[in-house]
């Protein structure tokens, strides 16, 4: 790696660490004081002070901090690339890098090994870090991962279960006052709503399948009319009155803002997948979102492929013409990404198949960004 390499690199590194302290301290002051009358309400329903109130504020924006990340991040670090090329060449530090006879390719080379490792820390983000607290950004403004949450009723494709409650505390995976209501012939012989204290969502493991229990269960387990296919879903426990429901419905499923894909690992949406209990709608946004994981590092690297000739133009250039360069770079970047967004949406609304909808754009965006290499400096 030469000097020139590094200082290339500190000027990128720089300017992205610049952007995301801004994005992430923007986002924060505008959509905190659009939303202060929330956060000062759950304040006062605590009887707390202003210490309480910005604490709630600050522990709230943190967690965000790291979804704001996954969502800005591809664009950061496209436009940073833009803006340390652009800087460079208003200062004239590439003319004499170009006329040792480096070509303009090589000289930008450590641009795209930044890329990649931007986007590894991304991929750390999204892996192991928003699944993690993924019950902190589940909430409206001012909620904390142990309020209750609002629940929305939903039905279980698998064992054909409506699943509905007053409420759910992520913190937990809890669901407040639960209402199960059998399906009839299926699962009972007559008509039948299984409730209970809480219920509580058990993931597939090892030790066996996906499913609810409920504590303290209503009618008892021995009180049941229950079918053939009743006993091998409801399970009773030992020696208690709680029961074991098995069906696909997850916790995340009663809860719009939990059902996000992007809290969710690619390992989590793999399983979501594969899942009887999802509607067609919502396979085909998984499926989009699986594919746009895979082809986000492309697209960023297309994406600085693109800005190298749009700002390193073979003619001579004024400051004016570097302005024009710079405005220019900037909508070619917006018509991109544009059509990227709108491709997935006409592949979320069925229009286009999923792997139509993610990787025709970034073929056709890779095909541009090759049609541009004939007007770059050498």
């Amino acid at each position: 790696m030469t000097t020139f390499d590094r200082y290339l690199l500190s000027r990128y590194f720089h300017v992205v660490f610049v952007f995301c302290i801004a994005t992430i301290g923007l986002f924060a002051v505008v959509d905190g004081f659009t939303n202060l009358d929330a956060f000062q309400h759950k304040v006062d329903e605590q009887n707390g002070g202003s210490l309480a109130l910005f604490f709630r504020i600050g522990q709230y924006y943190l967690f965000q901090s790291a979804l704001i990340l996954d969502t800005a991040g591809p664009t950061v670090m496209v436009i940073s690339a833009m803006s340390a090329l652009a800087l460079m060449l208003r200062h004239g530090e590439i003319h004499p890098v170009l006329a040792a006879g480096v070509p303009t390719y090589r000289a930008t080379f450590p641009l795209a090994g930044a890329m990649i490792g931007v986007n590894l820390l991304l991929a750390v983000n999204q892996e192991l870090i928003l699944p993690n607290i993924a019950h902190h950004l589940q909430g409206r403004h001012g909620d904390l991962a142990d309020d209750t949450q609002n629940a929305e009723p939903q039905y279980d494709y698998k064992s054909k279960i409506f699943v509905s409650g007053s409420g759910i505390v992520p913190a937990e995976q809890r669901l407040k006052d639960p209402e199960f209501l059998l399906p009839t012939p299926l699962l009972a012989s007559s008509f039948v709503v299984l409730k209970g204290d809480a219920a509580y969502y058990l993931p597939p493991s090892a030790m066996g399948p996906a499913g609810w229990v409920l504590e303290n269960a209503t009618p008892r387990f021995e009180d049941l009319p229950l079918t053939e296919a009743g006993r091998r879903t409801i399970i009773p426990q030992p020696d208690s009155p709680d029961v074991f429901v098995h069906m696909g419905l997850s916790f995340d499923q009663l809860n719009r803002q939990a059902a996000n894909p992007r809290l969710v690992s690619t390992a989590g949406l793999i399983r979501k997948l594969q899942q009887p209990s999802s509607t067609q709608l919502s396979r085909r946004r998984l499926e989009i979102k699986l594919h746009e994981r895979l082809t986000r590092p492309l697209l960023t690297l297309i994406g600085l492929y693109t800005v190298i000739p749009l700002i390193i133009r073979r003619e001579r250039m004024s400051v004016m013409q570097q302005v024009t360069n710079i405005a220019a770079c900037a909508g070619a970047l917006g018509l991109v990404f544009a059509g990227v967004m709108g491709a997935q949406m006409l592949g979320e609304s069925g229009i286009l198949r999923p792997e139509q909808a993610v990787w025709g754009p970034l073929v056709a965006a890779g095909g541009f960004a090759g049609w541009l290499s004939g007007v770059v400096r050498t």
